[in-house]
């Protein structure tokens, strides 16, 4: 894996201006991602796993939405600094998203083979006709069967898995350097799951595709990622490697969300971890750690100052938002 990040998060801040007053949706939010790396966002709903990369693409409609701070470096060019129509051009062809709801996602009124034609068309000038063939390639490539004729349908006709794969071929119809997937598995059976997660991950290989994976499902994030961000309240409060993650959890957050799956190898007359309360509010977040109203770690400082990033065990690839870390 290419050591050298293609994209850099530096200092992230996404507000939405409401009638109850600013909601602070991404606060101060910084991380990397290598080439052909799969990186998951994991968090509570609610918490800016998709705010955050919907900003990365400068999606953020405004108003009510704003972008406040922050650099997106996407291979060390800010596209913060980007006009709409540069950025335009690198949607889709370098950095290509999968939404997380394909039949709102996709247009119900044209045919599945012209939506995915459309960024062939658009950025790389192909014909109508010969965008139509990649477009029938791709859906091939995919798993569609009677890929020739299913084209031709519209995506009130195909099954939520396939919705999805025609969404999983827009995307990736470009061979974009990244790939956003925005909680991908959403209201899909196991096995359809399983398959979408299998078909990401070759394709990943085969491209060497780096993938930011957003999800709220931490089996999908074990089986998929390298490394993984779990985000809370707007915030990052671990960056590590999944290994790490998942055998070292540091946070006390991280550690409430690991105890709440359940195990094949526990106690069956045991009662399931709870973590206590609600997340906060964030048009009124709190002066110091947003997690210490529902931490059973919590320090005295912990209510009036919030933690800065803390380094584990000398790796600058694993960050812990906890003053419980300070002397590491």
């Amino acid at each position: 894996m290419d050591q050298k990040p293609i994209l850099e998060i530096h200092g992230l801040r996404t507000e939405f201006k409401t009638d109850r007053g600013i909601v602070h949706a991404v606060n101060d939010v910084s991380f990397s991602l290598r080439k052909g790396e799969t990186l998951g966002i994991v968090g509570e709903s609610g918490c800016g796993k998709s705010v955050t990369n919907f900003s990365i693409l400068k999606l953020i409609q405004f108003p009510p939405g704003r972008i406040t701070d922050g650099e997106v470096l996407y291979k060390n060019e800010d596209i913060f600094l980007k006009s709409d129509e540069e950025v335009r051009a690198i949607r889709g062809k370098h950095i290509s998203m999968i939404f997380q709801d394909p039949l709102t996602s996709l247009n119900p009124v044209f045919k599945v083979w012209l939506q995915i034609a459309e960024p062939l068309m658009l950025h790389h000038k192909l014909s109508k006709k010969v965008a139509k063939q990649k477009a029938i390639e791709l859906l091939t490539m995919i798993g569609i069967p009677d890929a020739q004729q299913r084209a031709e349908d519209y995506p009130h006709q195909f099954s939520g898995g396939m919705r999805q794969r025609v969404m999983i071929a827009m995307a990736l119809s470009c061979k974009p350097d990244i790939l956003i997937a925005d909680e991908p598995t959403t209201a899909l059976d196991v096995t359809i799951q399983a398959q979408i997660l299998d078909l990401i991950k070759n394709l990943s290989k085969e491209h060497q595709t780096s993938v930011i994976m957003i999800t709220h499902d931490l089996g999908v994030v074990a089986e998929m990622c390298d490394s993984i961000c779990v985000m809370y309240a707007g915030r990052i409060v671990e960056r590590a490697s999944a290994e790490n993650l998942f055998y070292h959890p540091k946070h006390p957050y991280t550690i409430g969300l690991l105890s709440s799956i359940p195990r094949l190898d526990g106690d069956r007359n045991q009662r399931l971890h709870t973590i206590e309360g609600a997340p906060p509010d964030l048009v009124n977040l709190p002066k110091g750690c947003p997690f210490e109203p529902r931490c059973e770690f919590a320090l005295p400082k912990c209510a009036t100052t919030a933690p800065p990033e803390y380094t584990i065990d000398g790796d600058t690839e694993w960050k812990v938002s906890c003053f419980l870390h300070e002397k590491e």
